[in-house]
Order: C-alpha cells, then sequence, then structure tokens
C-alpha cells in the first residue's frame, strides 16, 4: 500500500481529495468565512529571516562590539549571558573564540540549534546601559530583516489576500512581524484599502474592511515608519511573551482575540503556539465558551504534518473534559490536515472559487432539477481538478496566473474590457457562500456563466474537448480556448448585450475570427446572429453566440441543456 502524502510533499490535487473527503465540513467552514486564520512565522519561511538566520545574527552583534582587551566590556558581558543559554560543555566553551566571525566557530551550528528552543530568553539579554528591547530591535535588525520594501509576498501571502477579497477570511491573527499579507492585500487590490491591520488598541476602532488583521506581537513595518509609537508592540522577549495577557494596555487586544477564539473555529498555519501568551488566551476563551468535540467541523486545523507538544497542549486545555484516552488520537486525527501552508492554502483557494460557481449553479433560474444541476457542477470540479495539476510543480507562477486569468475574465464578463496588466482584483462575489443568495442580481449574469462553466467542464469531463488558458498579453486571445475535432476555437463570457459590444469596441473580438461569446442573458435582437452549425462541422464557421438565459429556458435536463449549446456552437 502507497504511504500517504506528507506536509512537505502532497500536492494540490491530494490536498483537494482531503478537502473533499475527510476535511470537507472544514473546507465548507472556510468558504462561509466560519474560520478565523491563525498565522505563524512558517508561512513567511523563505521570504523573510527564521530563528536559524535570527539567532546567528544576535550572537554576532554581541560578539563584534565587545572592546578587545576590555575586561568589563558590556557586550562581552551580554554575550557570555546568551552563550550560558546554550547550556556549553567544558570543551565547547573552550573552543569559543570571540576573535573570530561567529560563523567560524566550531560549535555554531549546535549552539544555534539550542538557543533555538530558547529564543525569547536569548532576545532578553540585556546590554547594560541599554533599553531593554536594544538586542530585539538592534541585534535582529528589526527594520532590515522584516520590514525590508523589497521582500515580496509568497505563495500563501498571495492566497490569503485572494481570499480576503473574495469575503472568507475576514479575522486574521498574526504573531508575524512582516508586512507580507498586508503587501499582497495591495498588490492584488491595486493599493485601494481593504484591510484593516491592528497593532495597538486603537486601532480595533478603525473602520471595517474586507478583513481584520490583529498582529498581536507587533509590525515591523509601522515601528520602522514611527518607531516611538510601534517599537514598543514589537514582541518576542520572554518577559513580554509571560506578561503579554496581564498588561492593562493589552486587555483591549487580548479580549478581540478571545472573542475570536470564542466564536470562530481556528485554523493555524506556520504557528507553533508554544508561546504562553497564545497558549493562555485559548485556554481563557475555552473557559469561557468552549467548543464542543465532536462538533458538526473540526473546532481547531493544524496545517502541520504531526501535532506538535504545544499543539497537543493546546487542544488539551480547550477541549478539557472531552480529552480523554479514549478521544484523544480522534481529537488529534481530527485536528491536523497533512499539508503545509503552501499546497493547503491552494488548494482551499480552488475549493473556495469552485464552491461559489456551484452555488451560483443552484441559485440559476430555469427548470433543471437538483440532479442535473448536481451534474452541471461536475463539470464544475473537472476544471478545478485540471487547475489543481497545473499548479504543480510552480505554485507561486500558478498562483500569480490564476489571480491574473481570473481578474481579467471576470473583467472582460461584466464590463467587456480588461486594461493591461497589472490590474486589481475582481472576485467572483466579495462575500462568503451563504450570503450569495441574497446579494446576487439576476441582471448580473453570474449564475449564467456558472452554469456555462458548468457545460465547458462537463465537455473535459467526458473527453469531448480540451480547455487551454488564455494569453493575457493577446487582447483578442478570449477567456479560454476550446479544443474539439471541429477545431480550436476562442470562448468569451458577456453578462449582457452591452458588454459584448464592449468586446467588440475593445478589440478583444475581431471580425473573421473563430470565436465564440456565451451571453449570459438573452441576445439582443439588434445582433446579427451568426449561422448555427451540426457539432462535428469543419471550416471557418467564424463568429457563433448563445445565450445561456434562452437555452435554460427550453432545457428539462443536463443532458439537452449541453446538447443545446453543442448545437448552437458548433462544438
Amino acid at each position: 500500500m502507497a504511504l500517504a502524502p506528507s506536509a512537505a510533499t502532497i500536492t494540490v490535487g491530494e490536498a483537494l481529495a482531503l478537502l473533499d473527503g475527510p476535511f470537507r465540513a472544514f473546507a465548507e467552514g472556510v468558504s462561509e468565512d466560519r474560520y478565523a486564520l491563525w498565522l505563524g512565522s512558517g508561512i513567511s519561511f523563505g521570504r523573510v529571516d527564521g530563528l536559524k538566520e535570527v539567532v546567528p545574527r544576535v550572537i554576532e552583534f554581541l560578539r563584534v562590539q565587545i572592546a578587545a582587551g576590555n575586561p568589563g566590556c558590556r557586550f562581552k558581558a551580554a554575550l557570555d549571558e546568551a552563550l550560558a543559554l546554550a547550556q556549553l560543555s567544558a570543551e565547547e566553551q573552550g573552543r569559543v573564540d570571540v576573535t573570530r566571525p561567529f560563523a567560524e566557530w566550531p560549535d555554531a551550528n549546535a549552539i544555534t540549534g539550542r538557543l533555538i528552543g530558547k529564543y525569547a530568553h536569548l532576545l532578553e539579554t540585556v546590554v547594560e546601559g541599554e533599553a531593554e528591547d536594544f538586542v530585539l530591535w538592534n541585534g535582529v535588525d528589526i527594520a532590515s530583516t522584516f520590514a525590508d520594501p523589497a521582500i515580496e509576498p509568497d505563495v500563501e501571502h498571495l492566497c490569503i489576500a485572494t481570499l480576503i477579497l473574495e469575503g472568507v477570511s475576514s479575522d486574521i491573527a498574526s504573531a508575524n512581524w512582516d508586512g507580507l499579507v498586508e503587501k499582497a492585500v495591495d498588490t492584488l487590490t491595486g493599493g485601494q484599502p481593504a484591510l484593516v491591520v491592528c497593532v495597538r488598541p486603537e486601532d480595533l476602532r478603525e473602520p471595517q474592511q474586507r478583513a481584520r488583521l490583529f498582529k498581536f506581537h507587533g509590525c515591523a513595518i509601522r515601528a520602522s515608519a514611527d518607531e516611538a509609537t510601534f517599537r514598543p508592540y514589537l514582541i518576542g522577549r520572554q518577559s513580554q511573551i509571560h506578561g503579554w495577557v496581564a498588561r492593562q494596555e493589552n486587555a483591549a487586544m487580548v479580549q478581540r482575540l478571545i472573542d475570536l477564539i470564542a466564536t470562530k473555529p481556528t485554523l493555524m498555519m506556520g504557528l507553533s503556539a508554544q508561546d504562553a501568551n497564545i497558549q493562555a488566551i485559548f485556554a481563557e476563551a475555552e473557559a469561557r465558551m468552549a467548543w464542543p468535540w465532536p462538533g458538526d467541523r473540526p473546532s481547531y486545523v493544524f496545517s502541520e504534518n504531526a501535532i506538535g507538544v504545544d499543539q497537543r497542549g493546546l487542544l488539551r486545555n480547550v477541549y478539557r473534559a472531552a480529552y480523554t484516552p479514549d478521544t484523544r488520537q480522534q481529537i488529534l486525527d481530527s485536528a491536523v490536515i497533512r499539508a503545509y501552508a503552501k499546497p493547503l492554502l491552494v488548494s482551499l483557494l480552488l475549493h473556495m472559487l469552485c464552491s461559489k460557481l456551484r452555488r451560483l449553479i443552484e441559485l440559476a433560474p430555469g427548470a433543471l432539477g437538483p440532479a442535473d444541476r448536481q451534474h452541471l457542477q461536475t463539470g464544475v470540479v473537472a476544471v478545478r481538478d485540471r487547475l489543481a495539476v497545473a499548479a504543480e510543480p510552480d505554485r507561486m507562477a500558478f498562483v500569480r496566473s490564476l489571480v491574473d486569468q481570473s481578474s481579467r475574465a471576470v473583467m472582460m464578463f461584466r464590463d467587456g474590457h480588461a486594461p493591461a496588466a497589472p490590474r486589481p482584483y475582481n472576485p467572483i462575489s466579495p462575500i462568503p457562500i451563504q450570503q450569495m443568495a441574497g446579494d446576487v442580481m439576476p441582471a448580473s449574469g453570474l449564475r449564467e456563466a456558472a452554469v456555462a462553466t458548468g457545460i465547458l467542464g462537463l465537455g473535459v469531463h467526458d473527453g469531448a474537448w480540451t480547455l487551454d488558458v488564455a494569453d493575457v498579453g493577446d487582447q483578442t486571445s478570449g477567456i479560454v480556448c476550446v479544443n474539439s475535432v471541429a477545431g480550436s476555437v476562442k470562448v468569451f463570457f458577456a453578462a449582457n448585450s452591452h458588454a459584448a459590444l464592449r468586446l467588440q469596441h475593445h478589440g478583444h473580438l475581431v471580425d473573421g475570427d473563430e470565436a465564440i461569446v456565451i451571453h449570459s442573458l438573452e441576445t439582443s435582437p439588434a445582433l446579427p446572429r451568426s449561422p448555427r452549425g451540426a457539432p462535428g462541422r469543419t471550416g471557418r464557421l467564424g463568429l457563433r453566440e448563445v445565450s445561456i438565459t434562452e437555452l435554460m429556458n427550453e432545457a428539462v435536463t443536463s443532458a439537452e441543456l449541453v446538447q443545446r449549446f453543442r448545437e448552437e456552437v458548433a462544438l
């Protein structure tokens, strides 16, 4: 029997299988904006320095400032204090040479490994005559390490930003100092406000945007821009972590996070939950209003390969009486999804977009019954699954392309024109899935566009044709290209006749091109109708137009709907 994939090796497709299977309720909860995201340094791994880089930097920062020949040097005393945390053996102590760079010390790796587990104690190191946070601010070099404007968001940050703009991730708590989530949101919105960043208690009073990001350990971006105001909010030293919950100035933030834990299930990504303040607020939240176990969906989900000691302790604290020897393994199994943040977030993004389209198919007018609508939904899932295959191996290139392609498609569908990149992200809908029934306007054409996506997906599922993504650099390339035995044809979506006319006006539709325009609503009587061709007809047919509303008014089964579509567009 093949071994199950690990969190490090799992593909996006395999992660989707988990979301369709044992973690289905969790995935549905994400699409309903039920889950609060709790983020740790793991989601920024590879973009900003981790503890493996920070710990040596702190040691080297203290070493280089030692005054040679001065036995009372304050920096030598601070270095001795820091090295004492590593509990050096007599042999290791004898190999310490402060005249050489730390990287050249024979035991540098061993010392670094020991201090990583004591990073908060290391940052507590005091240099005589300096501020309490001197080593944290200067030794770590907060500004250059975590606030460098040259650092670009990674896959995780772009996926989170897209989830925010789709309205399904409105509450995010982060222990990270970097500003990569914020930068990803700015990138996708073109700088338009969409995120409230809360660092100080006063920030909690800011008016609501698409989401709130609670940076409860502070923000390097803001501290670099306004050191006097925001430097005190950088939390990293042991005394700060242990005293954070009890300090009066943190009361408002503590209360908000406790409320968040009590009212929304938790998805933790890249966060070990080892810090005492995190453990404390989760325990306090459960003391006030505990989540039941078992419930209708996991109350706590960790994006990990296995539950760590600190995460197990958190689960023991929050489930309390429900956490028994008989239930322990079931609780642990339900809480860990064996996928790290990159594959998990890409799969959650695809699952959410698919879920929105499936919901729109349910809401579409027409005589189709539930079974036939479910058949159309199968087509949407087929498209989703093929996108999941395309996500490997370069997930960054895939996410960038997905965001750009989907945004371009929405703009051309709605407005009949998509300006050249970079363009702001346009969501399918900026609200969670459960609100769509009362918000989607009949004239928007979104429901019918989802039906058309299902039809195209069924052709892929049944082997009738394949789909290629459009060339976003070519304004005449359409939204997608359909390849069948009849040839290749570009496909455009149009919410209404006005959008279709604008496609022509802006040069997206070119006379003589092999193209299909899928209208959501009725086509205007004034527009010329292209000749119809039988399925399999060869030769150049030019422009063909079809109205999903008209087909939905005529068809009583999904099979009839698909057949009528193929007849209309000669596929």
